[in-house]
């Protein structure tokens, strides 16, 4: 399965994964993130909501990972969303909205998206 996969459609399944990963993570074990990112307010409704969001995308990544057939624009687009996160949560942090801590989710993001690019450029090659 893996080895007939582009290097492009293997980065966004792994992103998939990791987006299964905290989906779960903020489904079922919210107080974990917020001990992460050592945020002292209780996890409520909106971090589960937040949850079930991450697994409805990873199911996205997945699909389009798996059937990659007409999706190099949608892998283009990822990197172009997952390229940005690092600022949102950089600017959160700045205000002191949230932990500083968040901004290591942003450097996975932007990681993830920089390997996605690349392996867009390659498989074009």
């Amino acid at each position: 399965m893996f080895k007939d996969m582009s290097r492009a459609a293997l980065s966004v399944f792994v992103m998939g994964l990791y987006l299964i990963f905290l989906g779960i993570t903020f489904l079922f074990m919210p107080e974990i993130m917020f001990l992460i990112l050592a945020y002292p307010t209780p996890p409520d409704i909106a971090s589960r909501i937040l949850g079930m969001i991450f697994v409805l995308l990873a199911y996205y990544y997945i699909r389009a990972a798996l059937d990659e057939e007409g999706m190099r624009k949608f892998f283009v687009w990822t990197v172009h969303t997952r390229a940005v996160v690092i600022i949102f949560l950089s600017v959160f942090a700045a205000l002191q909205m949230v932990s500083p801590l968040i901004i290591l989710f942003g450097v996975i993001d932007l990681a993830a998206a920089l390997w996605t690019f690349w392996a867009l450029r390659k498989d074009k090659a």
